[in-house]
């Protein structure tokens, strides 16, 4: 093994910390006076941005579409006013100061980086993925970042894989390995590329028909599984 793809959010990033803190800072800027903030009015949001995520990954929208529909049900769904436009650009200001590593997450991939070539794979948006990945201290170990706004497709498009791999230099397909949480973004993705992969998954499920070829509920069984390949 030589590539080591690894996902952003949820496998490296604390995003549900990062977006809670983005979404109150947009809310406090865009809304406060129209309604106190509550954390119900962040369940909604997250349930918004949700569907918006699975009508993406399912090649239902595009990504500026999803960016603005979220907020487009959020107001509807709320009875607040208020330009979705603005709103969502407001809340990428707020997530691009963020950036929250997992606790070990900059270790694992420090550790990592000595034996294996490190490239991260993300769904996220130009205007924020790269400041917190910089912010979060992971970023000296990575030797590059795709980012899947500014390839024009995402994950799990296989599209997007062949993009990444096209700009890799001496890339192998059968030296590589997708790292990610998510079932339908990541591992499908390396389903749909011909790629094995790695489904972290910390919270301790097991779904054995899901795709993936290896399986770790924390970072030091995904150094394990590697060790072993």
């Amino acid at each position: 093994m030589r590539f080591l793809l690894f996902d952003a959010d949820y496998t490296l990033l604390d995003f549900p910390k990062d977006m809670t803190r983005s979404f109150m800072i947009m809310y406090e800027a865009c809304f406060a006076s129209q309604r106190p903030y509550s954390p119900e009015l962040l369940r909604r949001y997250e349930a918004c941005n949700n569907r918006a995520w699975d009508r993406f990954e399912r090649g239902e929208c595009t990504k500026h579409e999803l960016y603005i529909s979220r907020f487009v049900e959020f107001l509807s769904e709320t009875g607040l006013s208020g330009d979705p436009e603005t709103v969502n650009e407001k809340y990428f200001t707020a997530m691009a100061e963020t950036g929250t590593a997992y606790p070990g997450a900059v270790k694992l991939v420090k550790d990592l980086s000595k034996t294996y070539e490190l490239y991260m794979i993300t769904n996220g948006n130009v205007v924020s993925a790269l400041p917190r990945i910089k912010n979060s201290g992971l970023a000296p170990y990575f030797r590059d970042v795709f980012v899947s706004e500014a390839v024009g497709v995402g994950k799990p498009d296989k599209r997007y894989f062949d993009y990444v791999a096209a700009n890799i230099p001496g890339f192998s397909r059968e030296e590589a390995v997708v790292i990610g949480d998510s079932l339908s973004s990541d591992i499908q993705g390396a389903v749909n590329a011909g790629l094995r992969s790695i489904w972290f998954a910390p919270r301790g499920e097991a779904r054995p028909e899901a795709g993936y070829t290896w399986r770790a509920g924390n970072y030091y069984e995904i150094k394990r599984v590697l060790r072993h390949v």
